[in-house]
């Protein structure tokens, strides 16, 4: 059933991952309420690395069983088969470019000259961790659940699918949560969506960068075993996109193999873990926010 010999340790994750979700939901009563924030927004996040590796085919050979492992959306904002989709079109495109890349953060030149003050300063704004991880999170969940929910209606290429599927486990986290646990949404939406999203959206804040050389838009971070855990290393972000279809667990193996460290230090973008994104970019801009520009 599991797509490589060493995918017990997803399923290690999903276990802990859920099993830890389940408990600080059903517990938040004994808990103080920035332990419940911080155990909520974790997990949530977690769930997100794992619905990443479940995209990529892992743990299991057939992927409606991995469907059937990410699809109680915890986090709620995103349906999988959405992401899935999604996703899978970033691996297959022009890295950064905000026509054709749906992971991008970049503007066209184009757009660019017909914005107005605001907008570039929105635009500006978002190269910044500060802006990036409260207004830009809640907006781009927003954003996404709005339109993707709109894009169901129409039923643009299929995508009515995803929503069969997400709707009932909307349903199903509601009743769990305030029905059964008797948590506040209000409480969970805070903690389990928007703060989940926002620690998720620290690993994507620095992934690529817009650079001549298409073959090289891609970053490194090099963080601890905690956070690299959370992630399931997909901050190492040069090896995953290098061979997308390799688990969590082989990804450091890969960035040794494909010398991705040295590869990201070459276009100055290695970093020694997220204490130095933070340190950083929380008030300073990374990067630009024009595709095909450099700083």
């Amino acid at each position: 059933m599991l797509n490589a010999r060493g995918d017990w340790r997803t399923l290690v994750v999903a276990v802990l991952v859920y099993a830890g979700w389940f408990a600080t939901v059903f517990t938040h009563r004994q808990l103080p309420w920035w332990a419940t924030f911080a155990l909520l927004v974790w997990f949530g996040a977690w769930h997100l690395s794992l619905q990443h590796e479940l995209v990529h085919g892992h743990p299991f050979r057939r992927a409606g069983l991995n469907t059937a492992m990410a699809s109680l959306s915890v986090t709620m904002w995103v349906p999988f088969l959405s992401f899935k989709r999604d996703h899978l079109s970033h691996h297959d495109t022009t890295l950064t470019h905000p026509q054709l890349d749906s992971e991008s953060y970049y503007t066209t030149p184009e757009h660019w000259q017909t914005s107005g003050r605001l907008l570039r300063a929105v635009a500006w704004a978002n190269r910044t961790l500060a802006f990036r991880l409260t207004v830009w999170s809640v907006y781009s969940a927003v954003q996404y659940f709005v339109l993707d929910a709109w894009r169901a209606i129409r039923n643009v290429d299929n995508s009515r699918r995803a929503w069969v599927l997400h709707v009932p486990a909307l349903i199903a986290v509601t009743v769990i949560v305030h029905h059964f646990a008797g948590m506040s949404m209000f409480e969970y939406v805070i903690g389990g969506v928007f703060g989940s999203h926002s620690l998720n959206m620290m690993r994507s804040f620095a992934e690529h960068k817009t650079l001549a050389d298409q073959t090289n838009r891609t970053a490194m971070i090099n963080a601890g075993r905690t956070m690299s855990l959370l992630m399931l290393n997909n901050n190492l972000h040069i090896a995953h996109h290098d061979e997308p279809s390799a688990p969590w667990y082989e990804i450091p193996n890969v960035a040794e193999r494909t010398d991705a460290f040295a590869r990201a230090e070459k276009i100055g973008a290695l970093y020694g873990g997220y204490g130095e994104v933070i340190r950083r970019f929380t008030f300073k801009p990374y990067d630009q926010p024009v595709y095909g520009r450099s700083v």
